[in-house]
Order: structure tokens, then sequence, then C-alpha cells
């Protein structure tokens, strides 16, 4: 007999509104939409079964949903084990697809799969125990193009006791005579995870969000360099387009450019992300304006840059030496190409701006003329019990985790960072896992990244899906920032002068208006303060600061009225 047969019971939460995996499973347990499976699958013979480049079986059992109607049967389903993905050698795909119908009659699929990817550490049981499912109207052996078609999203997972189950069910249906095949599978499926997972290097982060299909996130499912609708939850509408651009060591950037109705009147203005974050961060949100906006209003044309820090592009270490001397000049250099135009003008927030500014006072970007830049730029001011976590924290997490991602709230690689983010979620402030462990990483307190009280209930829950991986590289060199008082190169890099402080600013270098919320405690007010003071000592009456009255850190970009009380003057200090 070489039949193999065996019984995987899985369970977890789907939402009927949320697509991304992540926010459906959030959205599911909140609303307590269960989703259980009992699947039987069964080879009917081990030596087609391995020598199948697919490795198919075939699936029987139930589903249980009581919002689609309680226990329905499995009609017709099949299995893939450890299918490779297109250009990639060291990532595999469990694949499940299954038929059934709604208490109506409705036909329906579930179609699912298990991420196999190596990262750091024992993070193979957490890849193959999650299986990230969606539900479409009808009945498909592929995925459907149209969204429209799905009904359902959310993630699963086995726990301990019922793998358990699953492998006493192998031995069961085999009884003597099939536990010789059952022993085959064993061994194949051990094997091929040994070599994904053992002596391998292994990835720096899982992915933020993986899809079923392989579309590169770094053009958000659209060709690269193509214009598109993009339609706001305001009710407006802008033209989009992604471009590739080449850091100057070879590392991959993207640029967004946005435009409105009308061509613009006015230059070319580029907008810098923070780390753990991306360029959709400045016009994503669903507010009643967002600063992309703003500008696009005032006449300006809008470019975004995806540095190296952005959670769009893969996963690596990095410090803000690099993003200084490679990105941000890159970046400048493509623009104006793209733009025809001789000089453009910037808007840099967090350790874009820190990371800006090594290129400014580098002279590596002497195109821009006028840059505002948010929450932090030379000097570096902490809280006390800030500086004091980071310093303890940093060596101490370095060996053990490769950095730091709010998205292990929802769904961690390893019992290490599951713990993380337990760890961070003590603070109830509100009911957002992903929201708390993003403060509880940048900073000390529940609101370092922004005030609750000046977002509102959709731009809380957009936000969510914003946060990605930082490196423990970063938070290395922001102790010895913080620590000295000021950006420190760690690098050692040609391009880039071995201090930042105590040699005279050049007549050549941009206008600054640095802007601070007052309530910021990821970064006190009084960094962007003494910044503006050794600029105004070495240029008297050209730069300015101003103090935002009720802003955080990055609610000055979010915020539900920033679009009345701060982009006015961002747009201003560009003029």
């Amino acid at each position: 007999m070489k039949r193999v047969t065996f019984t995987e019971r899985m369970s977890g939460y789907i939402s009927f509104c949320e697509r991304d995996y992540n926010e459906a499973l959030i959205d599911g347990e909140r609303q307590r939409n269960r989703f259980k499976q009992t699947l039987t699958i069964r080879i009917a013979d081990i030596d087609d079964f391995l020598k199948d480049e697919m490795h198919s079986a075939a699936i029987s059992g139930s589903v249980k949903c009581p919002e689609l109607g309680g226990t329905m049967k499995v009609t017709r389903g099949w299995f893939n084990l450890l299918v490779p993905v297109s250009g990639d050698t060291e990532r595999r795909r469990m694949q499940y697809r299954i038929f059934f119908a709604d208490k109506d009659g409705r036909k329906l699929t579930m179609s699912g799969f298990k991420d196999i990817w190596h990262t750091r550490g024992l993070d193979g049981w957490s890849d193959t125990s999650h299986l990230l499912m969606r539900i479409f109207a009808g009945h498909h052996r592929e995925d459907p193009a149209d969204d429209r078609f799905t009904v359902a999203t959310g993630i699963l997972h086995i726990n301990l006791p019922n793998f358990t189950r699953l492998l006493l069910s192998m031995l069961w249906h085999g009884r003597v005579t099939g536990t010789l095949s059952a022993m085959r599978f064993d061994a194949f499926f051990a094997s091929q995870l040994a070599k994904l997972y053992i002596r391998r290097e292994a990835h720096l982060s899982d992915e933020n969000w993986p899809t079923a299909d392989e579309r590169d996130p770094r053009w958000q499912g659209y060709p690269p360099g193509e214009w598109h609708r993009l339609e706001r939850p305001n009710g407006r509408c802008l033209e989009r387009r992604i471009v590739g651009f080449q850091a100057r060591d070879g590392r991959p950037g993207t640029l967004h450019q946005i435009r409105g109705d009308r061509p613009p009147r006015r230059g070319p203005v580029m907008l810098v992300h923070g780390c753990s974050v991306r360029a959709n961060m400045f016009y994503g949100a669903p507010t009643e304006q967002t600063l992309v906006e703003a500008l696009i209003d005032a006449g300006y044309d809008v470019w975004l840059e995806n540095w190296r820090a952005s959670i769009d592009l893969p996963p690596r270490r990095w410090t803000l030496d690099e993003g200084g001397a490679y990105d941000h000049p890159a970046a400048v250099e493509a623009i104006l190409h793209h733009t025809g135009k001789d000089t453009l003008k910037a808007v840099v927030h967090c350790q874009g701006s820190t990371s800006f500014m090594m290129s400014v006072l580098g002279g590596l970007v002497p195109q821009v003329t006028a840059v505002v830049s948010n929450a932090v730029s030379l000097h570096i001011r902490l809280t006390s019990f800030s500086k004091f976590r980071m310093n303890l924290m940093t060596p101490l997490a370095s060996p053990i985790v490769n950095g730091a991602d709010p998205q292990w709230a929802v769904r961690a690689p390893r019992f290490i960072e599951a713990g993380f983010s337990r760890f961070a979620g003590k603070r109830p402030i509100c009911d957002s896992h992903v929201c708390r462990a993003a403060n509880f990483f940048y900073g000390a307190g529940p609101e370092v990244l922004w005030r609750h009280a000046n977002l509102d209930d959709q731009t809380h829950t957009w936000n969510n899906r914003e946060w990605g991986f930082c490196p423990t590289s970063f938070f290395k060199q922001m102790s010895r920032c913080a620590n000295a008082g000021h950006i420190l190169p760690v690098s050692g890099l040609d391009e880039l002068p071995a201090s930042f402080l105590g040699a005279e600013l050049k007549p050549t270098i941009p206008r600054f208006t640095f802007i601070a919320g007052s309530q910021n405690t990821c970064f006190l007010p009084a960094s962007q303060q003494l910044t503006w003071e050794y600029f105004e000592r070495n240029q008297p009456g050209r730069h300015r600061f101003h103090r935002l009255p009720g802003y955080a850190h990055l609610d000055v970009f979010i915020g539900r009225e920033a679009h009345r009380n701060v982009y006015p003057l961002i747009v201003q200090s560009l003029t």
C-alpha cells in the first residue's frame, strides 16, 4: 500500500471587509468571525507524489463558519506540498484549494498558502503552522484577478495538540502496511525543510504582507513607470506612477510621482519618510486632505522617495550614513532627470531627516534649495527613560533578534518576537496591537508617535498596516547618536565628513525650516530647537523654527486637523 492519508485541523479568524491578511486577522478576532477547517489529505501513491514537482494530493473534509452557515462539506479540493516560488530558490509555498457552498447554496473557494521562508532562528514552526487564506465567490482553479470576487480574508493556524493529532492520524490511516509510505512522506518533508532552514543564510525579516503571487511589493501591484488612478477615501482621484532608481551603492529604491487634474506650475518637491514606514505615509491616510494633496493644490510637482529604510523594499541592514551618502543624492538626481529641472525642494521626516541632513552637510545635494524638517535632524534629545531603555535594550536584543517590527503583534515569526510584542501590548490605551507595539519600539509611553486625540478612527486603523521592520543596525547607531547628542557617522564612508558639527555652514546649503510637535516624546522638541540655534549662529536670520502646539511625532502629517494648522506652514516654508 503506497497511499498516505492524514487529517489537519486549523482554525482562526476571517474578515469580510479587510483584504490584508494581518488586518483581516485583527478585524476577524474583533468581530469574533471564527473559521475552522478539518481537512483530510489523501496521497494516492507516494512514489508519484514524490516525483511530481507540484507534489499534489486530494482534499476532502469540512469547514465551519457561523457567518457562512455553519458546517459545510468540502466537495472537492487539492493540496500542494512545498511548491517552488518563481525566481526564489530559497522559498516554498504549501498551497490549499477547496470548493464548498454556503447555507444559501452559493459556491465558494478557499485558497490558502503557507509561506516557507527562513528568517532567523527556529522560525520553521511559525511558517508551517500559519495558513494565509482568502475565500472567493464561485469555484476557481486560480485566484481571480478581480478583487470583487473576494468574500473574506484571514489567517488560520494549527496548534501543537492538533499537530500531534495530525501525526497520529497519519499512522492510524496507514495502519501497518501504509506505515512505510507515511515514513517516506515524513522523511521527504523533513529533508526539504532541512534544506531551507539548516545551514542556510537567514533572511533578515519576514515580509510584512506576503501575497499568493510573485508581485514585487516595490510597485504595489502596478507596472513600473506607468501612470494609474489613485482613488482617495475623500473622493478625490489622483494619478500616480512608481519609478525605480538606483542608489549610489547599487541598492534599489523607488520614487512615487503623484499629480492632480492639472499640470504642476511649480518645480518638484521631494518627500522623505522615516524608518519602519514608506512613502504612502504622506498620502495614504483617509483624512480630509493629505500633505501631498496640499502640495499639489499649491502647484508643486510632488515626488516621494522610498529609500532603504522603506518597508516596500526588501528588508536589510542599513545605517543613516548609507541613506545620506547613497540614497538621497541619487533620488534627487533621478527626480531632476525625470523633470528636466535644475533644483528641487524637500520635506523630510524623522530618520529621513537625519540621513538627509548628512547629505546636506556632506555637500551631496547642492540642487536642493529649501527643506522642511520634522522632529529631528542634527541634534538628538530623548527623554531620560527612552535613552536609558535604548542603551539597555539594544545590546541585549541584538544577539537574538534582527530588529523590531510592529507587525509581530499580529503574526510573529518566532516565540521570541511574540514575547516582545506581548510585552509591548501591556499598555492598553487603544485596542490596536500594532499601534501599541509601534509606540513601544520607538520610545517610552503609549503616545510616542502620535496623540490618539489627533487621529480619527479611520486613520488609526489605516496606520496599522503602514508599519514594518527596522533593523538593529539603526538602533545601534541611534543609541550612539543619542549618547553623543547629535548624529554620528558609523560606517566610515568617504562621501561623508567625520563629524557633522564644528564646520562652518556653507552659503550653498538649503534654507531650513525646522518643525517639531510640542508633545513629541519620540524626539524632544529641543532636538530641532538646538539645530535651529546652531544654524542661526552660523547663518543669522536665514532659517526658521516652529513648535507645533498639541502635536507629537507623525500626527504632524496624519492628524485630523493637520490640513488646517500644519500643511499651510509647510507650503509657506517652501515658497
